[in-house]
């Protein structure tokens, strides 16, 4: 039977690529920060083995890979708050830079005998103060903020293992998103507050700069991708992305329009103090390498992404135990 380490297990991606790797048969580590709220995700993955782990503790992380001696590692923890990296550059790095190289330790420890495969998520920011667009993997990268320049150190980690015949590669994922989304996240704030709105429990929503443009897609095509990416005969990275922009603006009319709202503006207030210093209107992906060599391709437009958040949302607020059914 393969065995998958995933780092991030409780997140986003992590519960899809666990459900994903579960309906395969594949037996599944699922790593996630001390304290976490696991219920959703043993609901969604009931047969992974959940090992609560801080990333941060290189010892702690070492010992349990080698324990698990696992066939696919995918690390998608660490910190993922741009502002969170801003107010703690140090623990942004130590986190997002330490978990890899101590991932990539163990499993030279665990080679020969052991050949196992990584999946490092790294990000479409790494070229935020890029003047190319779109953005491919030749692209120069071009970080700011420090989550970016996290994830420019940990592909550097992540290069430097393949060169030395390691299956190691860096997915660049540019904004993904679906159901299942943190409530940190913009999009989901967003969808969370059109259901309350929706239904008379909430008049407005304050946000910052809604003509901010990204490149937004569907998660779980993402987390294909990295399987993809992991699996494949030559270990490169790929940029995974929809090669289109939105504005934020337009993700509030769509969203708004799924639960048969039209004026969306007057519920809307956007306010400078939540402006972030770091955002880019000019973040869109070029995924040619990844359909060309991969045949990945992303499946769900932006108008659907959306409604299917914005009903998942509202249905949660009828009623509370309702699970979103994870697609094939």
């Amino acid at each position: 039977m393969t065995r998958a380490l995933v780092t991030g297990a409780a997140g986003q991606d992590g519960t899809i690529l666990s459900t994903l790797l579960a309906r395969e048969g594949v037996e599944v580590l699922g790593i996630v920060k001390p304290e976490t709220d696991v219920s959703l995700y043993r609901r969604h993955a009931p047969t992974a083995t959940v090992l609560e782990l801080d990333i941060s503790d290189v010892d702690e992380l070492r010992a349990a890979t080698i324990e698990c001696a696992p066939d696919e590692i995918y690390n998608l923890g660490g910190i993922s708050s741009i502002i969170e990296s801003v107010n703690n550059p140090e623990q942004t790095v130590l986190i997002n830079v330490g978990a890899v190289s101590t991932l990539l330790d163990a499993m030279r420890e665990l080679a020969p005998a052991k050949k196992v495969r990584l999946v490092e998520a790294a990000s479409g920011t790494i070229f935020e103060g890029a003047d190319a667009f779109p953005q491919s993997e030749r692209t120069r990268r071009a970080p700011i903020s420090p989550y970016a320049q996290s994830k420019v150190a940990a592909m550097d980690f992540v290069n430097a293992a393949r060169d030395e015949g390691i299956h190691a590669v860096s997915a660049i994922l540019y904004n993904h998103e679906s159901p299942l989304r943190g409530e940190g996240f913009v999009t989901r704030r967003i969808t969370m507050a059109v259901a309350r709105i929706a239904k008379g429990l909430q008049d407005t929503l304050e946000l910052g700069d809604i003509e901010v443009a990204r490149d937004w897609g569907w998660a779980p095509d993402y987390v294909r991708g990295m399987q993809l990416m992991l699996r494949a005969d030559v270990p490169h990275d790929y940029v995974l992305a929809t090669e289109i922009s939105h504005r934020l603006s337009f993700f509030l009319d769509r969203a708004f329009m799924a639960a048969g709202i039209r004026d969306w503006q007057k519920y809307v207030v956007s306010t400078s103090d939540r402006v972030r210093s770091t955002d880019t209107n000019k973040l869109v992906g070029d995924s040619h390498a990844a359909y060309r060599e991969l045949g990945w391709r992303h499946t769900v437009d932006f108008d659907s992404m959306a409604a299917a958040m914005v009903r998942h949302d509202m249905a949660l607020l009828d009623d509370p135990s309702t699970l979103w059914e994870i697609p094939t």
